[in-house]
């Protein structure tokens, strides 16, 4: 039986292979060079080539030590501590989705290098709070074995910062793609956009009012797929900048002077 170590450092060492020789190709490799590390040919940039070969050897030595110590199986480790059986395995963690949020601040990060500092500091500010947060997740699922302690004993921790912070870098990040939406649209068009932000609120709110009973997870997904559109649509906003604004200059009347010029030299006619 193959261990599952195993199979999860060799698909590392394939992928990063698989970019090797693509990476090679595309920057400049010929022949067989890529293919052979180099030995029949070009290999194209060699520091990314490198890179990549480095972590291929790193993940296939990895994953022979696993084949090798049998990847934590019971029964190698009873062996081993010269037991009849092997003592009780730790507890799988609770899912998260905090590497999904991690995701999203590294798309921020990347999408603001490249057209707004603004972005790339809000991606920036997401990923501190999803270090902080991981963190602390990881923590309470390892601290008893029951999962409803840990998940009371996180909240009783976190709560008091997590949910004013998390409310205000919600409602300013939602406000700040908004505004980049506003300024990207057409007047007619920003004046349509807030009528339907307006119909879905409000279309939520009856929802929740007269469905108390609704699901957490049927809530928890409506609020993700408009939070995911609002910010899609931020993004889209940043990228094709503020539309042309005109300026409204004050009207003067004709019985006025518009500058001083002028009134003065009316001043010198009249004496």
């Amino acid at each position: 039986m193959i261990p599952t170590g195993f199979k999860l450092y060799v698909g590392i060492a394939v992928a990063a292979l698989t970019a090797a020789v693509v990476g090679g190709y595309t920057s400049g490799g010929d022949g067989i060079g890529p293919l052979s590390a180099g030995y029949k040919g070009g290999v194209g940039d060699h520091v990314s080539y490198a890179i990549l070969l480095g972590v291929a050897f790193v993940a296939i030595i990895v994953g022979a030590l696993l084949t090798i110590f049998h990847d934590a199986d019971a029964e190698a480790v009873a062996e081993e501590m010269g037991t009849e059986t092997a003592p009780v395995g730790q507890r799988p963690v609770a899912a998260s989705i905090w590497p999904i949020i991690a995701g999203i601040g590294v798309g921020f990060v990347t999408v603001g290098l490249a057209i707004s500092a603004t972005i790339t500091g809000v991606g920036f500010v997401i990923l501190t709070i999803v270090a902080f947060e991981w963190t602390m997740t990881a923590w309470a699922d390892r601290a008893t074995g029951d999962a409803a302690t840990n998940a009371a004993l996180r909240n009783q921790v976190m709560s008091p910062f997590e949910v004013p912070l998390l409310g205000l870098l919600g409602a300013g990040v939602v406000v700040l793609a908004m505004s980049r939406i506003f300024l990207a649209v057409s007047e007619i068009g920003a004046v349509v956009f807030g009528a339907v932000v307006a119909s879905i609120i409000l279309g939520v709110g009856v929802l929740v009012a007269t469905q108390p009973k609704l699901s957490k997870n049927v809530m928890t997904g409506i609020v993700g797929i408009i939070a995911v559109g609002v910010l899609a649509g931020g993004v889209w906003g940043a990228i094709e900048g503020t539309r042309e604004i005109e300026e409204h200059h004050e009207e003067h009347s004709d019985d006025e002077p518009h500058e001083e010029g002028e009134s003065a030299e009316t001043s010198e006619a009249e004496s």
